[in-house]
């Protein structure tokens, strides 16, 4: 019983977001920000991207949980390992510039609260499927995580100016896009046309 409630509680706290469903920082209010390099909503798209790196570079826990097959559990954990990388590289930059504000994703309350209702429900799906059932699901949600985290970085990089950041966040969507390629392949493959 101890430790279901563990995984539980695990995979809640992984699977939060893993489908792009971010919820707001609740630290500090944004800084002041500087109108020569960062507007408001350009750190806002950094602070989205910050958050669904976070959760994405968190989603291999899962497979502690869940065991499944070895090309899922590859192809999952090079997601986080990338996710990873990616995340503390935006932090990076972020201690590197006091402008350039990753906490604040400028999200109204109502947005934030559907989408902790929305990952809420995809958790507890995921925690209760297993074999196909709970592989789809992954696949699918990460599907949807990969895609708005790809375009999420194209449309950060249209407003950023440095240089190094810029061709981060080109190489981060060309990554997120390769990824969002692969599972579309994994779900095309397993999948069974109905026979006539």
């Amino acid at each position: 019983m101890k430790a279901q409630r563990i995984a539980a509680l695990l995979a809640l706290s992984i699977l939060c977001g893993c489908a792009g469903l971010h919820s707001a920082s609740e630290e500090e209010p944004a800084q002041a920000y500087s109108t020569h390099t960062h507007s408001a909503d350009d750190s806002h798209g950094n602070a989205l991207l910050f958050g669904l790196l976070g959760d994405e570079k968190d989603v291999s826990k899962l497979l502690i949980i869940k065991r499944e097959r070895a090309e899922l559990r590859d192809l999952i954990r090079a997601i986080s390992e990338t996710t990873g990388r990616a995340h503390a590289q935006l932090e990076k930059f972020a201690k590197a510039d006091r402008f350039l504000n990753i906490k604040d994703n400028g999200l109204p309350p109502a947005e934030v609260e559907a989408r902790k209702t929305i990952a809420k429900a995809r958790t507890k799906e995921l925690l209760t499927e297993s074999g196909k059932e709970f592989e789809v699901r992954l696949l699918l949600s990460q599907d949807e995580a990969l895609v708005y985290g790809a375009h999420l970085a194209d449309a950060a990089l249209k407003g950023e100016k440095n240089q190094e950041r810029a061709q981060f966040l080109r190489q981060l969507s060309n990554d997120l896009t390769n990824f969002q390629q692969r599972v579309t392949a994994m779900l095309s493959s397993n999948y069974n046309w109905p026979q006539k």
